[in-house]
């Protein structure tokens, strides 16, 4: 028996729904928060965390980035226990409970660790009964939060360095033990240039597709994310099979 928890289940009752990008860029931040705001528009208590060193998050929902700012989830670092995690978070106009990542610090981002990523989990694991989490790429500590995660949404932009990347990533997470537990989104389809959906389909499946939408763009840099049922509906019908476990 390790000392840690190795599945969703061992982590704890709350479900958890991780975002993953195959490539910077490809919209697993924004998907992540226009998720949250789907999942609050029909649940009472749901908690966002931003484990990407990007901290695009932090920006969408409308905090600081500078050093005068709120909660960062290095504040989880001095939590000892489940019942303080949401002292690490601020509550969004929304409900939704905002773990923000760090602000644009390089030294900040670096403490972004493998034993900080497992108490975050872990501890909203226990107590928050649904929490949507925004992860960093795989090859950092990100893996551990996929590892707990009961849905995990890889998003794909569909052009070729993202197609290239999603082989390694699939089979990063079929390492894992995760392959039941993922799904695939094929995001902003359909932008200028960007490979049609049939050709995608010689990589993958996508268990959802999202077409590029110009009024998404323009409300996340207004901090002001709004999802619209071209968001929604797929959302929704990918959580649905969570929702019913």
């Amino acid at each position: 028996m390790l000392p840690f928890p190795t599945t969703p289940q061992e982590a704890g009752k709350g479900v958890l729904i991780s975002f993953l990008s195959v490539k910077q860029g490809a919209g697993a931040s924004t998907l992540a928060c226009l998720a949250a705001h789907t999942l609050a528009g029909i649940k009472k208590d749901v908690s966002l965390i931003d484990f990407n060193s990007e901290s695009k998050v932090r920006s969408y929902m409308g905090y600081p980035t500078g050093r005068e700012t709120p909660a960062s989830i290095l504040d989880i670092q001095s939590i000892f226990s489940p019942d303080m995690i949401y002292t690490a978070s601020e509550v969004h106009a929304s409900g939704i409970k905002v773990f923000p990542g760090v602000p644009h610090r390089i030294l900040d981002a670096s403490m972004i660790d493998a034993k900080l990523l497992l108490k975050a989990t872990t501890f909203l694991k226990q107590t928050s009964p649904l929490t949507v989490a925004n992860l960093g790429p795989l090859y950092g500590p990100s893996w551990i939060v996929a590892q707990l995660s009961d849905l995990i949404c890889v998003v794909v932009r569909p052009d070729r360095p993202n197609m290239d990347a999603f082989v390694e990533t699939a089979d990063i997470l079929n390492r894992l033990g995760c392959e039941d537990r993922v799904r695939v989104i094929l995001n902003q389809q359909n932008y200028q240039g960007s490979i049609n959906a049939k050709d995608a389909g010689k990589y993958f499946m996508p268990d959802a597709e999202i077409p590029y939408s110009k009024n998404i763009a323009e409300s996340a840099n207004k901090r002001d994310l709004v999802p619209d049922r071209t968001i929604k509906n797929p959302m929704l019908t990918l959580f649905k099979e969570v929702d019913d476990a």
